[in-house]
This record gives structure tokens, C-alpha cells and sequence, in this order.
């Protein structure tokens, strides 16, 4: 099962977030569906049941770290994976060492996961050959982190999907 660590807006933020992209950014064409907006925490790839499950276990060890917000408020673009995006300018401490967290847990569980420079983004489009042209377009959406998710990515006919598997709370 192909998976990643998450956060998932709640349903008005996301329903908010594709009314604005789809007026403001009525050209694009591979909008993600607002059913499958989230954040990355960390992605770990193909992962085996017994992963999973050593996952799960080592993340309700894990030391709490606090709920924060998420403001999503800063639009940036990425040629290589074509991919439109919404992010956070500045990106709250605890979501940072959520991340960090959740990469070494990752870790302790065998996985390798690619080293990069963390953005905090949720991706409002795919396939965007170049950057969309209306960069001027203001957004500011937030929203309360009290949890955060394992998900996983299955194909399907309508496109991919994010089906939560566990769910941790934010102390």
C-alpha cells in the first residue's frame, strides 16, 4: 500500500478553498478534487501490513505535540511535478516538529524516505504545464490541526483517492 502521514482540512475549509480556486483558477485542467486536499507530513511510499502496523504502534508512542493552525495563504508553483499549490508562509513550530516526528517514525520503521526541503502545501492542481498566469489572486484559509492521519493512495477509475487508515489526536 503506497501511504503518507497527513492533515486533512475540515470539510467547510476545503469546500472554501475549491470555490475560490475554481473562480479564481477557472482554466486549470486537472483541478484535485476538494475530497482529496490534505497536507503531507511525510510520505512514505509502498509500505508492507508489517510496516503499517510498526508504524501505528511507534506513532501512539510518540510524544505529543500540540494542535496548531494552518494558514494556507501563499499560492507557488513547481515545474517539474506540474503541480499548482496553496501554502503556508509561515508554517507553525508544531507543525514543523510534527513533521520531524513523523520522518523519524518512518525511519525507526525501516522506511527510506527522500531528504528534502519541507513545504507546508496543499496541491490545488495537477498537470499545470506552466504557472498558472492570475498569480496576484489572495487566499488566506485556515484552519485547526487537532489531528493528523495515515493515509493511503489507491488508484481508481475517477483518479486517486486518500482513504484514512488511523487517525492520531494533537494533544
Amino acid at each position: 500500500m503506497r501511504a503518507f502521514f497527513g492533515l486533512e482540512p475540515n470539510a467547510e475549509t476545503k469546500l472554501a478553498i475549491e470555490a475560490w480556486r475554481n473562480q479564481a483558477f477557472p482554466q486549470l485542467l486537472a483541478p484535485v478534487p476538494a475530497v482529496n486536499f490534505h497536507i503531507t507530513l511525510a510520505f512514505l511510499g509502498d509500505i508492507t501490513a508489517e510496516q503499517f502496523h510498526s508504524l501505528t504502534r511507534l506513532v501512539d508512542k510518540m510524544p505529543k505535540i500540540a494542535a496548531f493552525d494552518v494558514s494556507l495563504n501563499h499560492l507557488g508553483y513547481w515545474s517539474k511535478p506540474k503541480a499548482f499549490w496553496l501554502g503556508c508562509e509561515k508554517t507553525a513550530t508544531e507543525h514543523l516538529s510534527l513533521v520531524a516526528e513523523t520522518n523519524k517514525l518512518a525511519q525507526v520503521a525501516g522506511l527510506r524516505l527522500q531528504q528534502q526541503h519541507y513545504t507546508a502545501h496543499l496541491t490545488l492542481a495537477r498537470k499545470c504545464k506552466t504557472k498558472p498566469g492570475i498569480f496576484s489572486a489572495t487566499a488566506d484559509f485556515q484552519w485547526r490541526a487537532n489531528e493528523f492521519h495515515l493515509f493511503a493512495s489507491k488508484p481508481s477509475e475517477q483518479g486517486v483517492y486518500y482513504p484514512i487508515q488511523q487517525s492520531w489526536p494533537l494533544g
